[in-house]
């Protein structure tokens, strides 16, 4: 069996204007992967390189580059700083061995890089702290990396470290320190040990500018990254973290792959659907390399596979190459924002070229009412829209504009009902009964079968199935989405000869519509997380301003000079939050607020009067049944199609 040294993947993690892209630039400088040195101001970098980025000085997609350092290949990613693209941060942290959180050491910890600290540690990634602008007179190291171990809740280790300092972390290396027998490979692999599990993060000083302390980061780095043998026989495995299409847009799929090659032309079978890859592709910022073939460590553009997403897993299964959806991320959009076109674009391009945008950020989640003819998208603040509208107009030529953001409510059920749908216009049949039952806060639709096979066959159950989960659900109060929802199976009846694929389709959703209107709806409003940080003259004014709002507040914690403040709260109302703390301490608080799932809302009387809504008149999803009589079908109302079920009857 042969083996070889994986390639690795490094991602530079920050809050904006920390510096992210001068260190991937002098990174790539430093290594020799571009012979010039790029500078934001001057927008000749190699990453941030699309023209938004340029424009407006700002990460907004996670681009990549290839760099070696002693002898190893790295792939380099340089993500987002800013809150309204974490998303994409999210994604690119799937494809990550190790990460690069930058501080500026200047202006100290904000609270948003204490989540891009969470999100790595909730994936398993190690994280090595970077102080950076450690060359201005304003820097304070020591004070810097007292409040990563206050506001990180992680214990930073300053390199060249102490060896006492990692015999307090490691056992294995506590028995060799005591009896002093051990040697500088011995505390690199404590160390090592002690990064990969998350007990310390090792820090450095230093100056992406200037390029201060970069050689000793990649040194650090390639020493403490664990290091892990592959086989490139190994049965295929690999997670997609990108879609992106290129200057053609030609769809390109990345993947970290994890073990095992790919080669161009190897095919993939997923369900009914076979795809072969085209092209295997080296990126370089905007460029990109074809390669015969990627082995595991690699992180690589492919062509050729049109179904796969981010956080989908490629695998091989039973001999066969193949694809499921197996990550989800913990970033949610709260706020939706209708899109309106300002050049005479029809309401069907426009929604054509938004589903071609979502297919590279799943989290827009666009929306079409044919009704209204209005299309919505999930956002997470106002420049996120800003930027969007520039993508339709750069990609597309699509003159567009967003309305401001709403906040994002869904609807759920009180307590179990029963939900019956039928479907019989001629020569046509199905019928559905199902038991809608409420689920727990954040399960979303959920669904299993309690009837037998010898009631309604297999293959019309996994049809019941499939229909249950293909669309979004409306409630009946304000024709928000439906969640929280277990559907239970009860029985279900086909025709012999009349029954064909769409009829449980029609029958399902009929049958889930009728129970929504049989139930006690209950409205349901996201709400934010947060983390507070002020000074402590300020704790009181703001732990009264959050129950102002309606948050919930845990007991305060006592830092050294300031207050950690943990909230709870409603998006509605503390969707602005950041701007009135940093008004209302003069600058001196900040806070990091993060999405924390959905519950029953607050004041629901005054949404539902703000959303009028007539689910009697929603024509794309009738609760009412169509059954035969005299051989035509009629349409029976919701409210007297129970009495008229085939599988209700004695």
């Amino acid at each position: 069996m042969s083996t070889e040294r994986a390639a690795r993947t490094i991602g530079i993690l920050a809050h904006v204007d920390a510096g992210k892209t001068t260190l991937s630039e002098r990174i790539l400088y430093l290594t020799g992967a571009v012979r010039a040195l790029g500078r934001v101001d001057r927008g000749d970098t190699v990453l941030d390189s699309d023209a938004i980025e340029r424009a407006r000085g700002i990460t907004v997609f996670s681009d990549q580059a290839d760099f070696v350092h002693n002898g190893r290949r790295y792939t380099l990613i340089d993500t987002p700083g800013h809150v309204d693209f974490a998303q994409e941060t999210e994604r690119a942290l799937m494809a990550l061995d190790a990460a690069v959180l930058m501080v500026d050491a200047s202006d100290g910890v904000r609270p948003h890089a204490a989540l891009l600290y969470s999100l790595a540690r909730a994936r398993g990634v190690p994280v090595m702290l970077f102080l950076n602008k450690c060359d201005l007179e304003s820097a304070d190291p020591e004070r810097t990396l007292h409040q990563a171990r206050e506001r990180l809740n992680a214990e930073p280790i300053l390199l060249p470290v102490d060896p006492e300092r990692v015999a307090e972390l490691d056992e294995a290396f506590l028995e060799s320190y005591l009896s002093g027998e051990w040697n500088e490979d011995d505390l690199d692999r404590a160390l090592s040990r002690a990064f990969a599990s998350g007990a310390c993060i090792p820090a450095l000083c230093g100056s992406a500018l200037r390029g201060g302390g970069v050689g000793e980061l990649l040194n650090a780095l390639d020493k403490l990254i664990p290091e892990r043998n592959i086989d490139p026989n190994a049965p295929l495995q690999g997670v997609v973290y990108k879609i992106r299409r290129d200057s053609k847009g030609q769809r390109m799929a990345f993947i970290k792959l994890e073990a095992g090659t790919l080669k161009p032309r190897d095919v993939f079978a997923g369900g009914e659907q076979t795809e072969k890859i085209g092209e295997i592709r080296r990126a370089f910022g905007n460029r990109y390399e074809s390669i015969g073939e990627a082995r595991a460590g690699d992180a690589v553009a492919v062509t050729g596979l049109s179904a796969v997403s981010p956080g989908d897993r490629i695998e091989m299964s039973g001999g066969t190459r193949t694809w499921r959806h197996a990550q989800e991320g913990t970033i949610r959009a709260a706020l939706s924002a209708k899109v309106e076109a300002l050049d005479g674009t029809s309401p069907n391009l426009l929604n054509e070229k938004l589903r071609l945008l979502e297919d590279e950020d799943p989290l827009l989640n666009v929306r079409f009412d044919a009704a209204t003819k209005e299309t919505l998208v999930r956002v997470m603040g106002p420049i996120q829209l800003e930027v969007l509208e520039q993508m339709l107009l750069e990609r597309f030529g699509i003159r567009a504009h967003f309305l401001p953001p709403e906040v994002v409510y869904m609807e759920t059920i009180a307590s179990p009902v029963l939900g019956c749908g039928h479907y019989e216009p001629l020569r046509h049949y199905a019928e559905v009964i199902l038991r809608l039952e409420p689920g727990r806060r954040g399960s979303g639709i959920t669904f299993e079968s309690r009837c037998h096979v010898d009631t309604l066959a297999i293959q019309y159950q996994k049809l019941i199935r499939s229909h249950v989960f293909e669309r979004a659900h409306r409630g009946k109060e304000i024709g928000a989405e439906l969640a929280d929802v277990h559907v239970v199976l009860l029985n279900g009846r086909a025709h012999e000869k009349h029954t064909e694929g769409g009829d449980f389709r029609e029958a399902t959703y009929r049958a889930i519509r009728q129970g929504i209107m049989n139930a006690k709806s209950v409205l349901l409003e996201p709400f934010y997380r947060m983390e507070i940080i002020v000074p402590g003259e300020y704790a009181g004014r703001v732990a009264a301003e959050i129950q102002t709002l309606g948050g919930e507040l845990e007991p305060p914690e006592r830092l050294e000079s300031d207050v950690r403040i943990r909230a709870r709260g409603p998006v509605a109302r503390f969707a602005d939050y950041g701007v009135k703390l940093r008004a209302s301490t003069r600058g001196t608080g900040g806070a990091t607020l993060s999405f924390d799932g959905y519950d029953v809302c607050r004041d629901a009387e005054s949404v539902i009067r703000a959303h009028p809504y007539d689910p009697n008149a929603d024509l794309e999803q009738p609760a009412g049944s169509v059954f035969c009589s005299h051989g035509a079908g009629v349409f029976v109302p919701w409210n007297e199609a129970e009495a008229r079920m085939h599988c209700l009857k004695k």
